[in-house]
């Protein structure tokens, strides 16, 4: 969701972003048109049952298509760490907004609008996409093709400049970091 956040930043406040990177943001279609709503009620329900194999399914399934490796153990554990905790229900509660927010005020029709120079990295072998699972059986297969959908931002993007890490997933930070942190350091020192 960060890259939804720091695309609606960079348009509500473009004298305040000198510069936009995005690393595989979700956003990148519009999930409403795409698959069924659920109210922030039903997926708190959901977010409650959330546990360490649920997390690691869906990582491994979206994130890294289906080829886990040790080192992502780390950022699992960090993430279902929360579930452990007392206060999950409201870790939980704020996750079933986010993911409302995610759905319903999509960024996909605004990107033309953004006038911050843009650093688009995109790891092709991405499926994430929000209500996947709540989509036709036909859609499915059709959601989260970041190979597609980079291409297809880039161009909307006015100044935007995209770097395509092929067999890489949804975190090109954790999986090929020195792929990754490469163009960007060379954009930030433009």
């Amino acid at each position: 969701m960060g890259g939804m956040l720091a695309t609606r930043f960079a348009l509500m406040y473009p004298e305040s972003a000198e510069k936009l990177v995005l690393e595989n943001p979700i956003g990148l279609e519009d999930y409403k048109i795409l698959a069924a709503y659920q109210t922030a009620h039903q997926a708190y329900e959901s977010e409650l049952k959330n546990n360490y194999e649920g997390y690691k399914k869906y990582q491994l399934q979206f994130y890294y298509d289906n080829k886990w490796k040790p080192e992502y153990d780390r950022w699992l554990n960090l993430l279902a760490g929360w579930t452990l905790h007392d206060d999950y229900p409201v870790i939980a509660w704020n996750a079933a907004l986010t993911s409302d927010m995610i759905f319903t005020q999509p960024v996909v029709y605004e990107f033309k609008n953004i006038k911050t120079p843009t650093l688009l990295i995109i790891g092709t072998r991405d499926r994430t996409a929000i209500g996947k699972d709540r989509a036709p059986a036909e859609v499915q297969p059709t959601m989260g093709l970041y190979n597609e959908l980079g291409k297809k931002t880039a161009q909307q993007i006015p100044d935007a400049r995209l770097v395509e890490l092929d067999d890489v997933g949804h975190m090109p930070l954790i999986e090929v970091f020195d792929r990754f942190i490469e163009p960007l350091l060379d954009f930030l020192k433009e």
